[in-house]
């Protein structure tokens, strides 16, 4: 009698790997106090997500988080922050459901798949993405969204095994410097590689003037495309990356994506509408925005420089467009 052998994880497709982490998120689902009716997988996006639907008609997203983008520790302090919103505000962000164990995030393992997936199941969060109604109405709104999130984690004490990390520098979550390594920079024209030495110069500057009494809980990437419009009002979600950090790198984190999104005409009015209704709750925070998004661009330029090595060259190529026109006039622009 021959033995069938399954065929080794890295060998899949991805549509058989998602096959068998869909066979995870079933056994993760089977340590909840909730009958099933349906779980289907609602996009891959780094993470698995599915939606789960149960027999008394209750929604749910099941998080199957990718091994090694996130920390068991990461995900418990997004659970803690999480819970501590639905107590203490109506702000309408996802509640983690605690599995029949108590514990709010399990480490799922076997059924074929290496590594740890950590499966969350939160409530289902209602409405359609604010990235297709960016309207000055809806970009206000989104100032006073960040504006309560940054008033309720100032005043929050998060409990002890909260995670310690901070993002205050442009790599914070111990990833390696690669984009600096010299084999990287020797590839380099010379003039690339000043404006990129330059640009980690501003951005190491610029953290290190801000002032730590700022420093709090944050969301860290709350762009449009993690936050729901329902009947007029914005639900924020996916707080994976919770961390320590400045209101002012909160910011920019979102107002980046938005720049990328609009670009350089529609921003500045879109800006100038979420300033408005961020400053109708709290004092805009000091420092400066631009150095703090060349951050970003910095950690992406990272990024790819660590995955996708044959990008690179063209994207620093943008990137030097954009570093050499702020170090002539102090503004952040894209390139046409």
């Amino acid at each position: 009698m021959s033995t069938y052998v399954a065929k080794d994880y890295a060998r899949l497709s991805t549509t058989g790997k998602i096959r068998r982490v869909s066979k995870l998120a079933a056994a993760a689902m089977s340590k909840y106090d909730i009958s099933v009716h349906s779980l289907r997988l609602y996009c891959f996006a780094t993470n698995l997500l599915y939606e789960v639907q149960s027999d008394l008609g209750e929604r749910y997203l099941l998080r199957m988080a990718f091994p090694g983008w996130r920390t068991l520790q990461d995900l418990r302090s997004e659970a803690a922050w999480l819970a501590a919103l639905h107590e203490d505000t109506d702000i309408g962000a996802p509640l983690v459901m605690p599995a029949s164990s108590g514990d709010c995030v399990l480490p799922m393992t076997g059924l074929g798949v290496p590594d740890t997936w950590y499966a969350t199941l939160m409530t289902w969060v209602d409405g359609r993405l604010l990235a297709h109604y960016l309207t000055c109405a809806n970009l206000e709104r989104m100032g006073e969204l960040f504006a309560r999130l940054h008033i309720h984690a100032k005043h929050w004490v998060p409990p002890s095994e909260f995670t310690t990390r901070r993002f205050e520098a442009f790599l914070s979550r111990g990833e390696p410097d690669v984009l600096f390594r010299h084999e990287v920079l020797r590839n380099f024209s010379e003039d690339h590689r000043r404006l990129f030495l330059l640009a980690r110069q501003w951005v190491e500057k610029e953290y290190d003037n801000l002032d730590r009494r700022d420093l709090r809980v944050i969301h860290c990437d709350l762009w449009h495309e993690n936050i729901k419009l329902d009947h007029g009002k914005l639900h924020p979600f996916d707080f994976e990356d919770t961390i320590w950090g400045f209101r002012l790198h909160d910011i920019a984190m979102s107002m980046l994506d938005l720049l990328e999104t609009v670009g350089d005409a529609s921003f500045l009015r879109l800006f100038a509408c979420f300033r408005s209704g961020y400053e109708k709750l709290l004092d805009w925070p000091p420092g400066n925005l631009a150095v703090l998004q060349i951050g970003r661009l910095l950690w992406k330029a990272n990024y790819v420089a660590r995955f996708a090595s044959g990008s690179l060259n063209s994207l620093c190529e943008t990137d030097a467009q954009i570093f050499r026109h702020f170090e002539l006039t102090g503004e952040l622009r894209l390139p046409d």
